[in-house]
């Protein structure tokens, strides 16, 4: 029995020589070598062994060919026994051809060659790179209408508002509701603004349509057809503003009468593709 150091990690490398004239069973020693360091390094786990049978220059060569086959695929069966897959075997036989030494009996070619290794394990694949996130198109030319809020109170006025905010080259739009709390003063407890025209207005720099969310302050004046709307976005990315700033609106027809300036936030409800009116 000889083993060699020349081995993959937690793999074995052996020649079991020494078996009797023209035998090809195992010897005892075999086994308990196969037992020992063989099989706990096939078990259980990713791996693989070859084997390969030999035999010594007595007889002709067809005779030592068939002894090495059969003295391989013995090892082979015994493994299988013992639990090892097929799958991970792989059995050859060379007969007398890598016989060495010039005598005819050498008991280093009556053997079976042997290395038993476990297969690296295969690369963890990569994540799939997501694709890059679409960047919303950005302008300094828009629109804006109002289409339409609810605001009363008594003491404080309470503002709900649905704004939207039109890109037209790119034709893409956001929808804003501003809600503030402010005072005012008006003729009926609550009053109803219906939807405005297009009002247009520039920024001092390249905005997208999902930016104009943040602090607001909105002031309104008026009744009916003849109000004042005025809406200054105070949270403009990258230190822009709107120009005029703040925004004079046109709005639609409001039931109710009064004034008010309340402060609070847009918040964006929707944005997305719009071809227009």
């Amino acid at each position: 029995m000889t083993t060699s150091n020349v081995v993959p990690p937690g793999g074995v490398r052996a020649v079991m020589s020494n078996y009797d004239i023209d035998v090809d069973t195992p010897k005892a020693e075999h086994l308990v070598f196969l037992d020992s360091r063989v099989l706990p390094v096939l078990l259980g786990r990713r791996a693989r062994i070859w084997l390969q049978g030999s035999a010594s220059r007595t007889g002709t060569a067809a005779h030592n060919m068939a002894l090495s086959e059969r003295r391989a695929e013995n090892v082979a069966a015994y493994l299988s026994s013992r639990g090892v897959p097929t799958s991970q075997m792989q059995v050859d036989w060379v007969g007398e051809g890598l016989a060495a030494g010039g005598i005819p009996e050498n008991a280093d070619n009556r053997a079976v060659s042997l290395l038993a290794a476990p297969l690296a394990a295969p690369p963890t694949p990569k994540p799939p790179t997501p694709p890059p996130t679409q960047a919303t198109p950005t302008n300094t030319s828009f629109k804006i209408r109002l289409l339409g809020g609810l605001s009363g109170g008594e003491a404080m006025t309470l503002d709900q508002l649905f704004f939207q905010i039109w890109d037209p080259p790119h034709q893409i739009t956001g929808i804003y509701v501003f809600s503030g709390l402010g005072k005012g003063a008006g003729a009926l407890p609550l009053s109803v603004t219906l939807q405005g025209p297009w009002n247009d207005f520039r920024t001092t720099g390249p905005v997208a349509v999902d930016e104009f969310g943040g602090a607001a302050r909105f002031t309104t004046g008026g009744v009916a057809w003849f109000t004042v709307n005025y809406l200054n976005m105070m949270a403009m990315p990258r230190s822009t503003r709107t120009t005029p700033n703040p925004l004079s609106l046109s709005t639609g027809f409001t039931v109710g009468a009064g004034g008010s300036t309340t402060v609070g936030t847009m918040v964006l409800q929707f944005a997305g593709r719009f071809n227009g009116p």
